[in-house]
């Protein structure tokens, strides 16, 4: 799988909430948003997730730089959202992007395999990844869909949830779905509590892998988050 060029998308509108919604607007992240942007997902995305939590991944600060260096390349080619409070707080981010069903996918790229060079944990994490888009296998179970919506990764500010901003987000992904063809959209959740809101909103789950049944090449338990965190799992939304 690969993404598509971000040219490839229709116009980026802005969603504007109503005075009872809780008074934000979601919006393009513009190149300025930038460095704001990738300070605000290594705090309320790599650090609150409970795969990187409970697990030593955390500690190794080599690999969690590789991971972010790797999952933050979207910010230049894909199509990202941001709330905004009516005070220009950043309440939330959505990173999304086309993946069409040809192409090699970011965690199997070049650049990826550059960055698991020297460095065991991060190839492991890679390999999980790998794992899971191998057995979900999203396009085999739409053998007549070519383009699919996938949302990267979504993060609210914890001071902001309870009021919308991730559901608001998840609705401009599907609008977007809607404008660019994709008669799906794809979303990989590693906490118990994103899977549900996603099943909240119609997502249906396809592939669950329980986190102490994935073994490392050395045979051992890489994953062993607090309960009720308990499986990776891939849901996806028809539209």
């Amino acid at each position: 799988m690969c993404m598509i060029n971000n040219n490839t998308y229709i116009a980026l509108s802005v969603y504007k909430m109503s005075e009872t919604d809780g008074k934000y607007d979601i919006m393009p992240m513009n190149p300025d948003d930038k460095p704001t942007v990738v300070q605000f997902l290594k705090e309320f995305f790599f650090r609150r997730g409970p795969l990187l939590m409970s697990s030593k991944l955390w500690e190794d600060a080599e690999t969690m730089d590789k991971l972010t260096t790797h999952r933050l390349r979207i910010l230049d080619t894909g199509i990202v959202f941001k709330a905004v409070s009516t005070n220009g707080d950043l309440m939330g981010v959505i990173l999304n992007e086309i993946i069409t069903r040809d192409c090699v996918g970011l965690d199997d790229d070049e650049d990826s395999r550059r960055l698991q060079e020297k460095s065991v944990n991060f190839k492991k994490l890679m390999n999980f990844y790998k794992k899971i888009d191998r057995e979900s296998d999203v396009f085999g179970k739409y053998p007549e869909v070519n383009r699919i919506m996938h949302i990267n990764l979504v993060a609210v500010d914890d001071t902001f949830k309870r009021r919308g901003v991730c559901t608001a987000l998840f609705d401009k992904t599907k609008e977007l779905a809607l404008e660019n063809q994709c008669p799906v959209v794809h979303v990989e959740c590693s906490s118990h509590f994103s899977a549900a809101a996603a099943m909240r909103l119609g997502y249906r789950c396809i592939y669950s892998l329980n986190y102490r049944k994935f073994k490392d090449e050395d045979g051992q338990t890489m994953f062993n988050p607090q309960p009720p965190h308990e499986e990776y799992q891939v849901l996806v939304l028809d539209v």
